[in-house]
């Protein structure tokens, strides 16, 4: 298998739910930006239960975490494949069947996790394309996220997250 392209920034690799579509524009549209932000509001929430959680508590999060994913699989019923990637904090790296021209400017929408149907959509401009031995392309591209700010910081925080379970994973 081919390998990803490295990334200049701390990441981590996975088998993620993951398209990519030209734009035509600089940013992905103010609607799908708020979808992103919300979602990785909740990505990027703290994590930490105590060592006795509250049954309660927890049976009241598995509810709202099904009734988001039935939400989600309406509003969201074709599922990109899973595709190899890399996610950096402000990179992200993939292997793709197409070739993508450098300097492209596409939108990427990516599922963090294969089981679920939360989606974030980015706008990301290709900065290099390299085709492996398996007659696939290996693509880098620069993320541009919103200039808003929560999208960088939060996402910043759940690549790290991440990227510290990859470690501990080793």
């Amino acid at each position: 298998m081919s390998p990803l392209p490295p990334l200049d920034s701390a990441s981590f690799d996975a088998m993620l739910p993951l398209s990519v579509h030209l734009l035509s524009e600089e940013q992905c549209s103010p609607a799908r930006q708020r979808e992103t932000r919300l979602a990785l509001r909740v990505l990027a929430a703290p994590s930490e239960t105590p060592e006795e959680p509250d049954p309660m508590l927890v049976r009241l999060e598995a509810k709202l975490d099904l009734a988001l994913e039935i939400s989600l699989l309406g509003h969201h019923p074709d599922r990109p494949p899973l595709t190899r990637c890399r996610l950096g904090l402000d990179s992200i790296a993939w292997l793709s069947d197409h070739p993508w021209r450098v300097g492209d400017t596409v939108q990427i929408a990516l599922s963090p996790n294969a089981d679920s149907a939360l989606m974030l959509f980015m706008a990301a401009r290709i900065e290099a394309q390299c085709p492996t031995p398996d007659e696939a392309y290996a693509i880098t591209a620069r993320l541009q996220l919103p200039a808003d700010e929560q999208t960088g910081p939060l996402w910043e925080r759940w690549v790290f997250r991440r990227h510290r379970r990859a470690i501990l994973e080793r």
